[in-house]
């Protein structure tokens, strides 16, 4: 049984292409991933799927009686509920049932009627059946194993961590239990053991999913089927990550050969109306091969996705300590970490590490000046230049020439448009807002701004969120060849290589 059908479908964003008449089928328990470079129409596809984008041409259909959960990248919810409270919403037609059969017991303590208390017990029997004595076990089940904190279920949304907030969106969508879920990078605030669990719970996942991810390995462990964005297709795939690489590339070679032949034959037919079309012996054979000709769909160059250029500017600092720490305490109300004494020197590359929630985006902060700690001293050395890639950031209306422009005002246009291209965006993209990019393409536009900023410490908070392979090839060969400081934090352990010289584990300084 088919949960979603796409028929013949062409799309474009901004004025760019991302699909061109094809289709897509999920069936009722399929586990799906959707493939494809940042700006190759991913998460757009995601959103004409659940319906909030309607497709310039072709057919979307869903299976009636199916219900449908999402988890987008940009989503938007109450932020004043408190987090249990949402996590419980899940079960909330349960705890209707369960509000019921307390007002009738209570207007029975009034009123006794043999009635009501058949109707309550006919109503109890429907909460066994379904399971509402194992809610509380249930939920506590997804909390723990998504790392989310016990006690942030009595917080508001709005009050949680980034990372914590994820979580719990997550956490509700898979409690949800729905027919077909689409999924647009879970992984993206998840530890790596969370991201271990989410792998496991995937795979006994009873119902059909879609997710998206740049993460390979977790691709791996999840799905059997991959539909992947290339070359203007929506293109199939039957196995694992590995299989679609080498079906791709067979299908890309096969593709190569093909054209190649075409343009042989395209070639030969061009030479002969040349030579033939005006000699009157042959003008009528001449007349029959540019019929011929025209009828021929030509096939396009194929699109190979090429790797940005990324690079960093670096300002020598008149120090050699960069960054010096002594007995640092850091947070809001409260300190979040035991007393932290650490030092960073010119050159030096340091990871922060540790799960979400414990106080990484609040000591990046804290070390750039943002915020003020709540004892100890943090000092920066004489003439360091600090550049900071916020986890967040909000850009209003402005386009990405826009952005770099307010950042940057001395800057031309065209050299505006240069650094932005390096860093993997397409130039049809830059004049649209920046909230209607991908958030791969978001991240790129900011990266390409952090690097005109000449600077002795660099500070990146989650800078591999969204942005897909090849980005984050080159992000790693940028960080690497900076001959400055770096201070980062990521949660993807692919990036976690080597290549750092140092790692500060928060998970050390909590009790």
């Amino acid at each position: 049984m088919s949960i979603v059908l796409l028929e013949n479908i062409t799309h474009q964003n901004g004025g760019k292409k991302l699909y061109v008449d094809s289709s897509m089928r999920i069936n009722n328990g399929e586990h799906v991933a959707l493939v494809g470079p940042n700006g190759a129409g991913k998460t757009t596809l995601l959103n004409i799927i659940a319906g909030k984008i309607v497709p310039d041409h072709g057919n979307v259909e869903w299976h009636p009686k199916s219900k449908m959960g999402y988890l987008d990248q940009h989503q938007e919810v109450d932020m004043t509920i408190l987090a249990g409270d949402y996590l419980k919403d899940a079960f909330a037609h349960l705890y209707d049932i369960e509000a019921q059969i307390h007002q009738i017991y209570a207007d029975m303590a009034i009123e006794y009627k043999e009635e009501d208390l058949i109707k309550a017990l006919a109503m109890q029997d429907e909460l066994n059946v379904k399971g509402f004595d194992q809610v509380e076990k249930i939920i506590g089940n997804l909390v723990s194993g998504l790392g989310i904190n016990v006690e942030n279920l009595s917080k508001q949304l709005g009050q949680l961590s980034g990372g914590q907030r994820g979580k719990v969106l997550l956490a509700k969508l898979l409690l949800k239990n729905d027919d077909f879920i689409l999924l647009d990078e879970p992984t993206n605030f998840l530890d790596v053991e969370q991201v271990e669990w989410l792998a496991g719970f995937l795979n006994t996942y009873e119902n059909a999913f879609l997710l998206v991810s740049h993460d390979e390995e977790f691709i791996n462990k999840t799905v059997g089927i991959i539909y992947a964005i290339e070359n203007l297709e929506i293109n199939r795939y039957v196995g694992n990550f590995e299989k679609y690489l080498e079906l791709s590339e067979l299908r890309a070679n096969q593709y190569d050969r093909d054209r190649e032949s075409q343009q042989q034959q395209i070639g030969k037919l061009k030479e002969y109306i040349a030579k033939n079309g005006a000699r009157a012996s042959t003008a009528r054979s001449a007349e029959s091969r540019k019929k011929q000709l025209e009828k021929i769909d030509v096939m396009d160059e194929r699109k190979v996705q090429a790797k940005p250029k990324m690079n960093f500017k670096y300002r020598r600092p008149a120090s050699a300590v960069i960054v010096k720490a002594e007995n640092l305490e850091i947070g809001y109300d409260f300190a979040l970490t035991d007393p932290l004494t650490f030092e960073l020197r010119e050159g030096e590359k340091c990871i922060v590490r540790g799960y979400n929630g414990i106080g990484k985006t609040t000591f990046l902060s804290t070390v750039s000046g943002d915020l003020k700690p709540i004892s100890g001293k943090i000092m920066v050395g004489n003439g360091v230049e600090t550049s900071f890639f916020h986890q967040i950031e909000d850009y209003g209306d402005m386009t990405p020439i826009a952005y770099l422009m307010s950042n940057h005002p001395k800057m031309l246009e065209g050299e505006v448009r240069a650094t932005i291209g390096r860093f993997g965006v397409k130039s049809e993209l830059m004049m649209n807002p920046m909230k209607l990019l991908s958030g791969g393409e978001q991240t790129k536009v900011r990266l390409a701004s952090l690097s005109l900023e000449p600077a002795s410490l660099l500070i990146f908070d989650e800078p591999t969120n969204h942005i897909d392979i090849l980005a984050k090839e080159a992000l790693l060969e940028a960080i690497q060849a900076f001959e400055g400081t770096v201070l980062l934090t990521t949660h993807d352990i692919n990036f976690e290589t080597n290549w750092a010289d140092k790692v500060l584990n928060f998970e050390d300084l909590v009790e």
